[in-house]
């Protein structure tokens, strides 16, 4: 995985009527498998055929196989599943395999069923897997328009120096350009882009900027998982550029603004 697999995967919510080859799918197996997460939360994942499983996203067109994942009820969870289904999104678009992030649009209780959910579960999304129509449907192509998928908030008001007072240009990221802006890029539930980060000198503090009514039962906070996505995607320009680093959770006590919460921090290895 790097970050040209970053910046050309698509959301892909139409998919032409043609089977995943079996060879294709252990490779989707095997690595499901050996799928980690994030400060040690557990994580299952599921491969289910959309007629045997009864399962269904009314956003979706043409794909009859969808990956879904859950996690015991527990701190970091939400921040491990959004990492880990994430790197497994990026792999399969490797395969040459459309995907795309369901929280909302989907049959949730047919879902939970076919997953087997327990109470101390969740089951924050899923995603379907196939090969992406030549053309998108004219619904795909509006919700795409309707929550302007293609567009992001600018370098300066995601990313800081030392506080929150002070804006990060692109121009004086250094090393640390690269894994910001595959940030930047990251998917977001409803393209809210939650994420903010203050570098200081060797360390990157990651915090949840958080829009009420994405904190639920059935799916945890979907913005944590948001987070979790914004984190990988950070630790693979990190490695595409040879940084050497780890996640912790440290909080650095730096004076954040209203509905901002700390994360976890980047810090480099000595």
């Amino acid at each position: 995985m790097n970050t040209e697999m970053i910046r050309n995967r698509k959301s892909v919510r139409t998919y032409k009527e043609q089977p995943v080859p079996e060879q294709t799918m252990n490779q989707v197996r095997d690595y499901l498998e050996h799928d980690t997460g994030l400060f040690e939360v557990p994580l299952t994942f599921s491969i289910l055929n959309a007629r045997e499983a009864g399962v269904s996203s009314p956003v979706i067109l043409g794909a009859d196989t969808y990956v879904a994942g859950k996690y015991k009820k527990q701190k970091n969870a939400e921040l491990s599943f959004g990492y880990a289904f994430e790197k497994f999104i990026l792999y399969a678009t490797s395969l040459g395999l459309g995907t795309v992030w369901l929280a909302g649009t989907i049959d949730r209780k047919a879902f939970e069923k076919a997953v087997h959910l327990k109470e101390d579960e969740v089951m924050p999304a899923v995603t379907p897997l196939g090969y992406a129509a030549e053309k998108r449907s004219i619904r795909e192509s509006m919700m795409r328009k309707g929550m302007k998928s293609d567009s992001r908030v600018p370098f300066e008001e995601l990313f800081f120096h030392g506080n929150f007072q002070n804006p990060l240009k692109e121009s004086d990221a250094g090393i640390w350009q690269l894994p910001l802006e595959m940030v930047r890029l990251a998917p977001s539930a409803t393209n809210k882009q939650p994420w903010r980060a203050v570098v200081d000198k060797d360390r990157v503090h990651f915090y949840e900027k958080k829009t009420k009514g994405y904190a639920r039962e059935a799916t945890g906070d979907i913005q944590k998982v948001d987070l979790g996505i914004a984190l990988c995607h950070f630790e693979i320009a990190a490695d595409e550029r040879r940084i050497k680093g780890q996640f912790i959770q440290e909080d650095p006590g730096i004076q954040t603004p209203e509905d901002t919460e700390y994360i976890a921090t980047y810090v480099l290895e000595a």
